[in-house]
């Protein structure tokens, strides 16, 4: 398997948001105020682009870091659409 780390500095998002980050149209406007920046779609679509080539995502956030970790099959070892 092959890792892909990605930080961001900010605000830390609380636990229980985590996993709702992944939901398609889910904003932390309690956390991050940008109105109008956005549709809530693009960790969803990261999230569907991962697993179709077999891999996933993670992430977490503490001390004002947020790591998002991409995890994707080496070559040779990926699922067929049909295991998607």
């Amino acid at each position: 398997m092959a890792r892909l780390w990605v930080r961001n500095p900010g605000e830390t998002i609380p636990a229980d948001q985590l996993p709702k980050l992944f939901d398609r149209f889910h904003r932390a406007d309690n956390i991050r105020n940008h109105h109008g920046e956005g549709a809530g779609l693009g960790l969803p679509i990261t999230r569907s682009i991962v697993k179709a080539h077999g891999g996933d995502v993670a992430v977490r956030s503490q001390n004002g870091i947020t790591t998002f970790c991409l995890t994707l099959p080496l070559s040779g070892t990926q699922r067929t659409s049909s295991e998607v």
